[in-house]
């Protein structure tokens, strides 16, 4: 897919998961008519397929934490929470690329944990530069080696264990808390949980269902992955924070102050409350 689109497997994952959810939470707008309902069910349904036949590690753990966000939502109502709980047996049973995805990755943390080579398992050599960086952090742990080093700073400490990786095989850490830490050290890893979960202490943005969804996929690819590293992973970042966080602050301070403002009613925190509905 890469070669197709030019958009990195990771993002493109998330990009997939988020469309799905984004794709049902348009539906509930009082602008859409039947025709734009049925077409929005349909590319969301159409994404999530996608998601799975791809088999993306990192699409299907942001899809699944988000389908579990809905499934805690929903537990007035059993029937539906049951349901959605079994749709990572249902896809696993019935889906080839799933069953390999999953055979994959418990082989490649074997790997890992057994002192095997690594050099040619991505989740394990993934494991080896957790363990780097974390062995760099506990000499840091304050402010950290600075942003510019921390390459420099995951090298050197691979010079001393390498997991028998080699250099071309010796990876950054895949997850932006650790990123952050290690750039920045515990002031750096506190502004970063700053700037993500700011928007959920205010009201608004609470009752914003588009909006709690994409923090808690960025949250989550931030796991598994440095989306901040790299161009697309920021820009989609970027694009999701000022659509919904900084359009729906200005649209709460227009409704609030009485004055007719536009946005859109993805990004509008209120938007007669249309958003806020079940899915």
């Amino acid at each position: 897919m890469g070669a197709i689109t030019l958009i990195f497997h990771i993002s493109f994952g998330v990009m997939l998961a988020s469309a799905c959810f984004w794709g049902l939470l348009l539906r509930r707008s009082s602008l859409v008519g039947p025709v734009g309902r049925a077409l929005l069910l349909g590319a969301a349904v159409a994404a999530a397929l996608t998601l799975h036949v791809l088999a993306y590690r990192t699409g299907l753990l942001v899809f699944y934490v988000g389908l579990l966000a809905y499934a805690v939502r929903q537990l007035l109502q059993k029937h539906v929470a049951a349901g959605l709980g079994l749709a990572p047996w249902v896809a696993y049973r019935s889906l080839g690329s799933v069953r390999q995805r999953v055979g994959a990755t418990l082989w490649d943390v074997q790997q890992f944990t057994l002192g095997h080579d690594i050099n040619d398992y991505s989740l394990a050599r993934r494991l080896a530069a957790i363990e780097t960086a974390r062995n760099v952090i506990g000499q840091h742990r304050l402010l950290g080696v600075g942003p510019a080093d921390a390459h420099a700073a995951m090298m050197e400490q691979y010079a001393w264990k390498d997991f028998g990786l080699r250099p071309a095989n010796r990876v950054e850490v895949h997850n932006q808390y650790l990123r952050a830490m290690l750039g920045g050290g515990l002031v750096g890893l506190t502004l970063l949980l700053a700037v993500l979960f700011w928007p959920l202490t205010k009201p608004w943005a609470r009752r914003n269902p588009a909006l709690v969804f994409f923090i808690l996929l960025q949250a989550t690819v931030m796991l598994v992955d440095a989306v901040l590293e790299m161009q697309i992973g920021l820009n989609l970042f970027v694009f999701g924070y000022g659509y919904l966080v900084v359009a729906g602050e200005r649209q709460w301070q227009t409704s609030a102050s009485g004055q007719n403002g536009a946005a859109s009613p993805l990004a509008s925190p209120l938007a007669k409350q249309e958003l806020a509905r079940p899915l």
